[in-house]
């Protein structure tokens, strides 16, 4: 085995978790809450990722104002999905939000493709090169904001979520939406608040991801659907649980496509299927 393409796999690999990490966690917040599939969430890195390459790759102004402008901008059109669509249908069954969700993915699928046309679009790197590490094996400097920027991101959201009275009654109305209100939860302003958190989640991952991907009005979909393979395998509702099954499939995932080709998707769900036979409520999912 040669130990320079195992150690880059490994580095690819890791960031790439991350990214699943972030995506999945926005989604295990909404799901959890609405208890509702958001199918236009992968759209919501999407708008991000373009935010970065108008931001950066086109005007090239300082990266710095990616992140922030991108988070300010998703947030508001998370905003536009509690009001517009989870708010109005709060009383209905899960499946007609889903439903306005999905319509509302190929809507912004398709305003993206309008503006910005079917090419991929590039992001420069914040940071270029290489470092020698030992040997042969280097280190991409590339993939070190990847690595920062969601440490950073996961960070601050398991302080938010376990350490502050916001954070405590997002966690109640999570467990019993009706207990939660007697107990003078303001249970709309904690929808709101998920929501915001949830968009930044997603704007983080968007933002990490266009320098070492490509931006295009279509790049959510792939990204939504091993988003929904991580909640499931982690566990539904398990912040712990995305955590690992994003790690997990980021692994799996890039091993997979480094020693296996173009089989390394059917071997990366394959893994998953697996996973849920030997444990159906997902590896720190309650029964």
């Amino acid at each position: 085995m040669d130990l320079r393409v195992f150690f880059q796999t490994f580095i690819n690999g890791i960031s790439l978790s991350l990214i699943y990490v972030l995506f999945a966690l926005g989604l295990t917040l909404i799901m959890g809450i609405f208890d509702v599939c958001n199918f236009a969430y992968g759209e919501f890195v999407m708008v991000a990722g373009f935010v970065a390459y108008l931001l950066i790759g086109k005007w090239g102004l300082p990266y710095i104002l990616a992140p922030i402008a991108a988070m300010v901008i998703v947030s508001l059109l998370g905003i536009v999905f509690e009001k517009g669509i989870f708010y109005p249908m709060r009383n209905r069954g899960g499946l007609e939000p889903a439903l306005a969700t999905f319509g509302a993915s190929g809507a912004l699928q398709t305003i993206a493709l309008l503006i910005f046309g079917g090419n991929p679009k590039g992001v420069p790197p914040l940071i270029n090169g290489k470092v020698k590490l030992f040997g042969s094996i280097f280190f991409s400097m590339n993939r070190l904001p990847i690595i920062i920027g969601s440490l950073f991101m996961i960070s601050l959201l398991f302080i938010f979520v376990q350490r502050t009275k916001v954070g405590l009654a997002i966690r109640a109305v999570q467990q019993d939406q009706e207990a939660a209100a007697l107990q003078g939860i303001n249970i709309g302003n904690m929808r709101m608040v998920v929501w915001v958190v949830a968009s930044c989640l997603a704007a983080a991952a968007g933002i990490l991801l266009a320098p070492i991907s490509y931006v295009d009005p279509f790049m959510g979909s792939g990204l939504l659907l091993k988003g929904f393979a991580v909640v499931i395998m982690g566990g539904m509702g398990s912040i712990p649980g995305a955590l690992l099954g994003g790690f997990i499939l980021g692994l799996v995932d890039s091993f997979g496509q480094t020693y296996l080709g173009t089989a390394s998707y059917m071997f990366a769900f394959a893994f998953i299927i697996l996973v849920l036979i030997i444990r159906p409520q997902g590896i720190l999912g309650k029964r």
